[in-house]
Order: structure tokens, then C-alpha cells, then sequence
């Protein structure tokens, strides 16, 4: 271990982990920053593995693009998940039909700002609410003749709805779908201390596993005593660490069972801390708070229920915690979070997550600028509405994707966006922050959608104005 040395903590949020790839490539790319620590959790821990593949500065910064490239190559949640085959028997009915929308499409976060359906013209662009009990029990009902080969299905598969059987492979193998294989040997070289959380179910305890496969104590240095400290394959460690309860089944590792450490650490500051880091950085995927939710909980169903409360307040409440773990004097620790939530943890959307990148990437900046308070403030204010802006213009481009010919008004509803975003990021580059070179793609062209541009939309959004 270095006497003073540099940790990245990479939190889990599923495909929201986007967002620290942007955070990350600036660091790495535009600052110079790498690491001697890395702890991670959950999707985080994918993340981390990707990037401690690297010691020098040159073969970070090939790992920052390497994990652009690997995002940008989620096209189909089917690269990443699989259904186990007691969900795959509810395809097609309405029981199965919820599995779906809860697990994949309706967990998409609310579009930030105004309500764009006015806009868009009746197409939904915020998730519906919860359904009733009386829908949720009839669509059961509906289901019933489906239910006997799946109660067969379940038996052999209690332990969840999916699994990460595509992933495993696309990180073991080199395949077709363009993520690239983790390289357990360039990982276990010296020059990284890598710890990756992982939750022992026996055991009741938090543990890491290290960049050779060991398996050690919470206090991420001591190794579990007998059988249990492993070694075990690094992708096993992985794989565990991204094993979201209930979602994805628990792995068997040594001597336990392990499920994702993110159900205690989801922001593994205090295992930076105790292999001796002194400089701290913190990427979160998810922010750190929560808005307010106006939709009707009285009649949303128990999924609705659970995830707003211990899938999403809970889980903030913990993150917090996280972070309050009494550092060294000597410690520094520097957070860098979303302020707004632009793409569901299971999703992959394209546009969205080269759009939470970007995001990513732009925070960072904000948060390591050397300017004073109140710049800041006006800096993070102007990231705040261009990202605003631009999610707006995805969802109403997705809708302009996929209907007929636009209406003008939505045009120029389009094209003050996209104003929108121009003005905001000029502002930040008038305060001296620093802006990727090709942000004006962002509101001289469209966000990224399936197909090709519809010919009925201008090639430059913004001469709508005129």
C-alpha cells in the first residue's frame, strides 16, 4: 500500500451506472486522477472490474472508453438478463405482463421538469401510476391457466425472476455483442487494491472480494477465516456483487451464499477508508435524494408500494449513511452525484444512458472545478437545466420517432429545448467550466433513437425558430 493513495468508490444503480462512466472519464481523461484503491458495489463492481484491468494513466484512460464502448453495446435487455423459466411461462398474460413492467419498462424515472404530454399530443411520456388491487387480482385471474407450468418453473427456480446468465458470458468470452471480456490476470497484478461488496447470507455479514478472488472480513482487509476467504473466480465476485435480491439469484462462493453488498454498502466509503486512502472519490449513479412522488400510493399495488418505499426512500435513506462514516482528518472525500435521475436501473435505452453519461461527465466537472462557491452554484445550476433540456427533447423525440408527421408547434416546442440546452451550456463555458468538444451536437442535432431520423424532421432542430 502507498502512503497517501487515490480510491474510487463506484456505487451500484444497474444501467444508471452510466453516470459514473461519464464522472469517471473526465477524472481519469481531463484531470489526470487515477486510482490505487477501488471499491465497488453492485453495478459498480462491473465497472470497477473494467477499470482496475489498468496501472497506467494510458491504460485507464483505454478502460474509461472501454466502458463507454461496453455501455453503448447494451442495445436489448436480453444481452444483459435472462427470464427464469417460471416468468418466461407468464409471457403474454397480464400477470406477466406486471413482472415486466416493474422489472424492466415502468421504472423508468418521471421526465424532470413539466409534463411534456400536451407537447407530445397524447402520447404517455411519464410511467402510469400503480394499478389497483382489483386490476393486479383480475390480471392474476387472467393468468390462472398459465400458472400451473410456471408453479412447476418456480419450483426449480425459487430463488428469483432473472438472471445474469447473458452478462456472465459476454464478461467471460469474447462474443458478438460487443461488451468486452474482463481479464482476471491484468486485474490481479500488483498496483490496485480491488474490493468488491458482497452480502454472505449465511453468515449475516457484509464482505469484499479482492482483486485475486479472496474473500475477506467488513473490514475489507482480513481474510474469512477457513474455507470461506476463497480464493474464488473474480468474475464470480462480480457476478455476486451484481446479484440484486429477489431480481437475480444468489451465487454460491466458498463457503456461503452471496447476494449484492449494496443492501448495506451501496457506497463502499468505509472499505476506501480502511485500505488507507486518503483522497476519496465517491460516484453515485443514484441521487442521493429522493423528490416528491404524487402518485396515488392508497391504490398502487404492492410492487408500487415496495419499490417506492424500500426499493427507493429506504435505499436513499442508506446511501446517505454511507457516506456519514467517519473519515481520518487527514481524508478527503469528494462525492460526485446526480441531481436528477434520467434512466431505470434494468433499461437500455440508448439515448438515455449516452445522455447520463454526458451528464456524468459535466458533473464531475462541476464538482472538481477550482471557482468559488457561488460560480459553482451557477455552473451546477446551468448543468441542471441543459440535462433537464435534454431529456425533455429525447422523450419528445422518441414520441416524434415513432408517430406520424409533426405538428409545427411541436417543432418549435422541440427547438426551444434544444435553445435551451445551447444557452445553459454557454453559460457554464462563460464561468470558465470546461464543456466536451462536441456538445454542440446536442442541440444542432437529435438524441439518440432506434432508426433512422424521420425525413418529416428538420435536420437541425433549432431552425424551427426561425
Amino acid at each position: 500500500m502507498r502512503e497517501q493513495s487515490t480510491a474510487f468508490v463506484l456505487a451500484g444503480g444497474g444501467t444508471k451506472g452510466a453516470f459514473e462512466a461519464g464522472a469517471l472519464s473526465f477524472l481519469v481523461e481531463e484531470c489526470g486522477v487515477v486510482p490505487d484503491v477501488i471499491t465497488a458495489t453492485s453495478a459498480g463492481a462491473i465497472t470497477g472490474a473494467v477499470l482496475a484491468q489498468g496501472r497506467s494513466m494510458a491504460e485507464f484512460a483505454a478502460a474509461t472508453d472501454d466502458l463507454r464502448e461496453d455501455l453503448l453495446a447494451m442495445t436489448h435487455t436480453e444481452m444483459l438478463f435472462a427470464k427464469q423459466p417460471w416468468v418466461a411461462e407468464l409471457d403474454g398474460t397480464p400477470f406477466g405482463r406486471v413482472i415486466d413492467d416493474y422489472i424492466t419498462d415502468r421504472i423508468r424515472p418521471p421526465i424532470p421538469g413539466e409534463d411534456l404530454g400536451p407537447i407530445v399530443g397524447g402520447v404517455p411520456t411519464r410511467p402510469a401510476g400503480g394499478r389497483s388491487w382489483g386490476r393486479l387480482l383480475a390480471g392474476i385471474v387472467k393468468s390462472l391457466p398459465k400458472l400451473p407450468p410456471a408453479r412447476r418453473g418456480l419450483r426449480a427456480n425459487p430463488s428469483s425472476m432473472l438472471t445474469l446468465d447473458p452478462l456472465t458470458r459476454a464478461l467471460s468470452v469474447p462474443g458478438t455483442s460487443g461488451i468486452r471480456p474482463i481479464d482476471p490476470a491484468l486485474i490481479a497484478r500488483p498496483g490496485i487494491e480491488l474490493r468488491l461488496a458482497v452480502l454472505a447470507l449465511g453468515a449475516g455479514v457484509l464482505r469484499y472480494v479482492t482483486q485475486d478472488g479472496t474473500i475477506v472480513e467488513s473490514d475489507a482487509v482480513t481474510p474469512v477465516a477457513g474455507a470461506g476467504r476463497g480464493p474464488v473466480p473474480l468474475l464470480e465476485g462480480v457476478m455476486a456483487s451484481a446479484s440484486v435480491p429477489m431480481v437475480f439469484p444468489p451465487r454460491s462462493m466458498a463457503d456461503d451464499v452471496y447476494v449484492d453488498g449494496g443492501v448495506l454498502q451501496n457506497i463502499p466509503v468505509e472499505a476506501a477508508a480502511r485500505l488507507g486512502a486518503t483522497r476519496i472519490f465517491a460516484i453515485v449513479a443514484i441521487p442521493l435524494t429522493q423528490p416528491r412522488d404524487e402518485r396515488d400510493f392508497a391504490s398502487m399495488n404492492m410492487v408500487g408500494v415496495f419499490l417506492r418505499s424500500v426499493g427507493a426512500v429506504a435505499f436513499a435513506d442508506r446511501q446517505l449513511a454511507n457516506l456519514r462514516y467517519p473519515l481520518p482528518p487527514s481524508t478527503e472525500l469528494t462525492v460526485i452525484d446526480p441531481l436528477l435521475d434520467i434512466v431505470g436501473p434494468f433499461e437500455v435505452a440508448q439515448g438515455l444512458m449516452i445522455l447520463d453519461m454526458d451528464y456524468g461527465w459535466l458533473r464531475a466537472a462541476d464538482v472538481m472545478a477550482e471557482v468559488t462557491d457561488d460560480v459553482r452554484a451557477a455552473a451546477e445550476a446551468a448543468t441542471d437545466a441543459a440535462v433537464t433540456a435534454r431529456t425533455q427533447s429525447w422523450h419528445l423525440e422518441e414520441a416524434l420517432w415513432s408517430g406520424g408527421r409533426p405538428r409545427a408547434s411541436q417543432l418549435r416546442s422541440l427547438a426551444r429545448l434544444k435553445a435551451t440546452v445551447r444557452d445553459n451550456i454557454n453559460e457554464r463555458k462563460s464561468l470558465g467550466l470546461p464543456t466536451p468538444p462536441d456538445a454542440n451536437r446536442w442541440w444542432e442535432g437529435y438524441e439518440g433513437h432506434s432508426g433512422a431520423r424521420p425525413p418529416a424532421l428538420l435536420a437541425n432542430p433549432l431552425d424551427a425558430l426561425d
